[in-house]
């Protein structure tokens, strides 16, 4: 037998509830193996102090309370039930809560265009290339000019 399998049934062993064949084999393997006889004695020695300790019986408010609950429980619905207990352990704080929702709403007014910045379409050309030179959207030309790389266009342009 492996040591593992005969330490897991020892506590078994200990209270007499394996069957006789097992019993003669772990009495067999614990004289011969140093190792699980040792653990067998520790753990004796611990299931004898626990038999010797006063039995506690517990109170009757106990079991009025356990009552209590269980009548609780089956008197209220199930779903009701599973809801209170997701939200015992949360404490809703409403005024952090409040400040989030004002600071999204008052967000969301603030980032929205008023009536006089929403977008128009160009009508033109010329509108269109106003509006670029405004934005100053020539530095996302391919090559923007003035630079080496435009020099170097014109150049080949006049060439052919």
């Amino acid at each position: 037998m492996i040591h593992t399998h005969i330490q897991e049934k020892l506590l078994l062993y200990l209270d007499g509830n394996l069957p006789d064949e097992e019993m003669q084999q772990i009495r067999e393997h614990l004289s011969a193996c140093a190792v699980c006889a040792e653990q067998h004695d520790a753990l004796a020695s611990v299931w004898r102090s626990e038999r010797r300790l006063e039995k506690v019986k517990p109170s009757p408010v106990l079991w009025t309370r356990l009552q209590a609950l269980i009548q609780e429980y089956e008197q209220t619905p199930v779903f009701v039930w599973d809801v209170k207990n997701i939200f015992q352990g949360i404490s809703l704080r409403p005024i952090p809560a409040l400040a989030v929702i004002v600071a999204i709403v008052v967000g969301i007014y603030l980032g929205s265009p008023r009536e006089s910045q929403k977008y128009k379409p160009a009508q033109s050309v010329s509108q269109l290339a106003s509006a670029a030179d405004e934005l100053e959207l020539d530095q996302f030309d391919i090559i923007p000019p003035g630079t080496l790389g435009s020099t170097l266009v014109n150049i080949s342009n006049r060439q052919k």
